[in-house]
């Protein structure tokens, strides 16, 4: 049978059988070759990961050494700027709220940040006229120290003077208007004690009260004016509230940051609050002292959310 099969095989189908018989033998002769060829190509693959790798790690230890000398700079201006602005807020902070208290005036400040945006200072005048400014300008910290340098400084020299309140206020509302931009603005108020008469002009603030001794609220001092700041005043046009008291009483101001404060349970500690404390205290040293204590209490735990300046004046 065999026989007769290979007998049977015609020439191509013989051409046929060389042909697939030569690739087998070429395939299994280069096979190792082959092998040899995709193992060294894979070897090659393998090699250039790891260059790729080690470049890709030298590279990200390169960054880091770039972004570690960037922070450290950073830090180092951060530092050095935060100098700076302490030394400049310390200066203002100096040259604003730390004048001298006139004998019958007492004042209590808590700033939100490093510098108070509340000014409350007092002047003597070469009369002997005790004059007191309580304001409270837009912003805390730098953006408040524009504004309140130059209020300070005017309110101290025209009162030195004895420049009646209408012109003290005129003249700060003019120096603002050229210096503060669009938003910012100052609500004051500025109040004059002699001889038991007290003249008071109120620009923004929260009601003023003058209380007796007993700490019963004989008057308010409403504020009649916008802010200083924002539009022009004529001194003509500047109400202040003006009145003789024969016996002793004492005027109390306050900055909103007081009573728009907010306990742990959401109450408020509101002007009636305030001056339901002056009330309960017939003793007249002790009233301002009283009221910090119940704020700190009400407020104990809860960050401040603005400045904070009460003045208690005596008029006598």
């Amino acid at each position: 049978m065999p026989e007769k099969h290979w007998a049977r095989l015609d020439a191509s189908s013989i051409s046929t059988l060389l042909c697939g018989a030569g690739l087998t033998a070429i395939a299994v002769f280069y096979a190792p070759l082959v092998l040899t060829g995709v193992a060294l190509m894979l070897c090659i693959i393998l090699v250039y990961a790891q260059f790729c790798q080690r470049q890709s790690r030298h590279s990200i230890i390169a960054r880091s050494r770039v972004f570690y000398q960037l922070a450290k700079r950073l830090v180092r201006l951060k530092r050095n700027r935060q100098r700076d602005t302490n030394l400049a807020l310390n200066v203002l902070n100096h040259m604003v709220n730390q004048a001298p208290v006139a004998n019958n005036t007492q004042i209590w400040q808590q700033p939100k940040g490093d510098f108070s945006g509340d000014i409350a200072i007092t002047c003597e005048s070469q009369c002997g006229k005790t004059y007191v400014l309580l304001a409270d300008l837009t912003g805390h910290g730098i953006a408040a120290a524009i504004g309140a340098t130059p209020v300070a400084t005017i309110f101290q020299a025209t009162a030195y003077r004895g420049l009646p309140v209408q012109e003290i206020i005129a003249e700060i509302n003019d120096k603002l208007r050229q210096l503060l931009p669009f938003g910012h603005f100052c609500c004051a108020a500025v109040a004059v004690c002699n001889e038991n008469t007290l003249q008071v002009c109120n620009a923004g603030l929260p009601d003023l009260v003058v209380c007796n001794e007993s700490g019963a609220v004989v008057d308010r001092v409403p504020s009649t004016l916008l802010p200083l700041g924002i539009e022009e005043m004529d001194t003509c046009d500047i109400s202040v509230f003006a009145k003789h008291y024969p016996q002793p009483h004492h005027l109390y101001g306050f900055t909103d940051g007081l009573i728009e404060t907010r306990g742990a349970n959401d109450e408020i500690f509101d002007s009636d609050t305030v001056e339901a404390i002056i009330a309960t205290h017939c003793c007249a040293k002790n009233r301002l002292c009283q009221v910090v204590q119940r704020f700190e209490s009400f407020s104990k735990g809860i960050q401040p959310h603005d400045d904070i300046s009460i003045v208690e004046v005596k008029i006598c």
